[in-house]
């Protein structure tokens, strides 16, 4: 077993594919994460590779009793009417109640000895479902699919208020990156974003995140981020403690009046209405920082 297993990422497109050749799963709103377990010892690792064993004692626990595996899957939190919120996960986290979250695992990467990322999607899930009934904890739960009408699977989900779909290939193997196997359809646009500044009235109000993504290198500002701060107490916190004297954006056009500048550490996610032809984010709200992404590969997504 390799220490870390770089993650297959979905591609985005506006409609699922259909055809016999693909599974259709629901699409989370958490924390990507893989799960280790060596001879007992559980480590749980996120898209970058850092360690974050600590952050969930509960779930480190539960995995403990595994046989050697890595499990690629989702951490979610669930709201009371047991969708996945990403709001409520960061509430949790922050200040470590994180004994109710809940990871959705959707693939079985390797299995003791042997690397599984050879087999078809279909076998390695199959797998991962058997894995995961000697388990018996509710913190660890298996993603069912649907074995056709990705369409009209989206068209519920979005009904239900849901995510999305995530779409894949049965025959295919398990492949770092983003390539044609996974795809992802959502039901509303979003978008991560770095934080670059705030904008905060002389009185002390707080108006405004002035976000941006990565462009050829350079950090662009596609706007500002005016809704969603409930329940966000930390965050001017931590933009304070990055105050730069400059602006990080090389390249758009930010206000300057009343701006807070901060080093380009913090990553947001955010829901948006559209895309305007400028460039531009429209009606963008925050839901929360995400502490899993490197701002580096903070880029507009686009299918």
């Amino acid at each position: 077993m390799p220490d870390f297993v770089e993650f297959q990422h979905p591609r985005l497109v506006s409609t699922p594919p259909n055809g016999a050749e693909w599974l259709h799963e629901i699409k989370f709103d958490g924390y990507r994460l893989q799960v280790q377990v060596r001879g007992g010892a559980p480590k749980i690792l996120t898209r970058n590779g850092h360690d974050w064993t600590a952050k969930f004692p509960e779930l480190a626990r539960d995995i403990s009793g595994l046989p050697d595996c890595v499990l690629d899957g989702e951490l979610c939190a669930l709201d009371e009417d047991g969708y996945s919120n990403f709001s409520n996960l960061r509430a949790s986290i922050t200040p470590g109640k994180t004994g109710g979250l809940v990871l959705f695992t959707f693939d079985l990467l390797w299995r003791g000895g042997e690397d599984l990322r050879p087999f078809a999607l279909a076998a390695r899930k199959a797998a991962l479902r058997d894995l995961l009934a000697e388990a018996a904890t509710p913190r660890l739960r298996w993603v069912d699919h649907f074995d056709q009408g990705g369409p009209a699977l989206l068209q519920s989900a979005c009904r239900l208020r849901l995510e999305g779909v995530v779409s894949k290939r049965k025959d295919a193997p398990y492949r770092a990156g983003r390539g044609e196997t996974w795809l992802k359809s959502k039901c509303r646009p979003g978008q991560e974003v770095v934080i670059g500044g705030w904008v905060q009235e002389r009185l002390g109000r707080f108006k405004a995140l002035l976000v941006g993504v990565y462009e050829h290198g350079e950090l662009r500002y596609v706007g500002s981020v005016k809704t969603g701060f409930k329940g966000s107490a930390d965050l001017l916190r931590q933009m304070e403690s990055l105050r730069a004297e400059r602006s990080p954006f090389a390249r758009g056009d930010p206000p300057w009046q009343h701006v807070n500048w901060t080093r380009p550490e913090l990553v947001a996610n955010l829901d948006i209405a559209e895309w305007t032809t400028g460039g531009q984010l429209r009606q963008a709200s925050f839901k929360g920082l995400r502490e899993d992404k490197d701002p580096r590969e903070v880029v507009r997504e686009s299918g």
